[in-house]
Formats: C-alpha cells, structure tokens, sequence
C-alpha cells in the first residue's frame, strides 16, 4: 500500500486552506503518488486527508482525499485498472497512517505486506517515527519525499517542536500523537463543524472501518512507553 498524506483540499479546480504559492507543490505530490505507485508495485494507492478546514464550511464540500482525486481526474493521471482507495477521515500524520491501514483492511480483508507514504521531504523523520510506533519499521516502509518547503524558516521550526514532542530525552515517548495540547487539539481543530467532539467524529470513522476496539485502544494510550505493549493486528496476523 502506498499513501499519499493529504494537505490542501482541491475542490472545482483550486486548491483551497493551503499556504499561499504552494498549488504547484499539492500538484507535485499527487504526481509523484501516481508515478511511484505504478514504478513500485505496491497493490493499492490511499488517497488519506478528511475535511480539515472547518473554517472553509459550508462552500467547500471535499475532503482532502477527494479532492486529490478530483486533481487526479482532472490531470488525467486516473487508470482505471489501478486500485486507488479514499481515506477521508485523517486529520494528522498520524491518522493518515493509521486510518489508511483500515481502510486496506476494509477493501481487501488483509493487511498490507509493505507500506510507503509520500509527503513532504521535511516530514521524513516524523512518519519514521510514526512507522515505529505502528510496528511498522524496517523493510516494511519506507517514505518518500515530495516538494521542498517555500518558507524554510518558518517549516523548520514547526518542524522541530512537532518532532520535539515525539521524541523527549532520547526516547520515543509519543509516536501515536497522544499529547492533549501538541496533538489532539490540533484534531479537534481540524473537525468538521457538524461533529460535537473527536469521539463524535471516531465513532464515524468507526462505522466506515470497523476496527472499534483498535481504535479505543490507541485512544486510551498516554506519552510516554505505553505505546510500546500494542499488539497490532498487522505483526501478529499473516497478511
């Protein structure tokens, strides 16, 4: 499975909540996708971002999955024998993996053997940790980078304090993105407007993937080692 992490939504041919001069940079991602999908051979290419800005409600109706496609289509990159799966839900890094893993799991009743994430370059170190923290390290991922930044300044240091809290003290203390203030509430700021709350919006996601129990579990996690003791149904399961 390959995923391609949402950022900006495309919606009637622009691109919309992104930062101003990147258009060309969503579009590069979406290429890139569809170009390493067909290089690598991976069996299914996810499209993962949900409606992530609230703000842009009601005029804007895509998510950032659909609206990929939507470029996609409209790129003429679609072929129809390809297998490209719409992950709609995922309003972070984290949940553009992990909900991405479900959404295989739906489509094929498998998990996948390998898994490769296209996104921005700077973000390679957070999706490796991510991939630890989902067991998922070693030559099961891999990650590939797309795009250079137009504001590095400002992307380094948000950068930073986002891997920051992560990683404390030489330990991996958070790489299911459960900090309240560094994560979840940036989540729940990414809600759409008709969810009353994030587990409002998880029982949603919940009925589209199944995979209840999977998701209170991570739900109930708090930094620090607990994420450790997950057995995730893809390392203990054949594929």
């Amino acid at each position: 499975m390959l995923v391609l992490a949402g950022h900006a939504i495309y919606q009637d041919g622009v691109w919309h909540g992104g930062h101003p001069g990147e258009d060309r940079i969503y579009e590069e991602h979406v290429r890139d996708a569809f170009r390493i999908f067909a290089a690598e051979d991976y069996r299914a290419l996810v499209l993962s971002g949900g409606r992530s800005r609230p703000h842009l409600a009601p005029a804007i109706t895509n998510s950032e999955a659909e609206g990929m496609r939507d470029y996609a289509c409209d790129a003429g990159l679609l072929d129809a024998r390809a297998t490209v799966l719409l992950e709609p839900f995922g309003r972070d890094s984290f949940e553009n993996v992990f909900f991405s893993m479900l959404c295989y799991h739906r489509q094929f009743r498998a998990w996948p053997e390998r898994m490769g994430v296209v996104s921005w370059k700077f973000k390679a170190l957070r999706f490796y940790l991510i991939a630890c923290g989902l067991g998922l390290a070693g030559e099961r991922f891999r990650f590939y980078g797309s795009g250079d930044a137009t504001g590095f300044e400002q992307f380094a240091i948000a950068n930073v304090q986002y891997d920051a809290a992560i990683v404390r003290d030489g330990e991996i203390i958070d790489p299911l993105h459960r900090d309240p203030r560094a994560f979840a509430a940036k989540r729940l700021a990414r809600t759409p407007p008709e969810f009353a709350g994030n587990a409002a919006y998880l029982d949603l996601v919940k009925r589209e993937y199944g995979a209840a129990d999977l998701i209170d579990r991570v739900e109930s996690i708090q930094p620090g080692p607990a994420w450790r003791d997950i057995a995730w149904p893809w390392s203990t399961a054949p594929y």
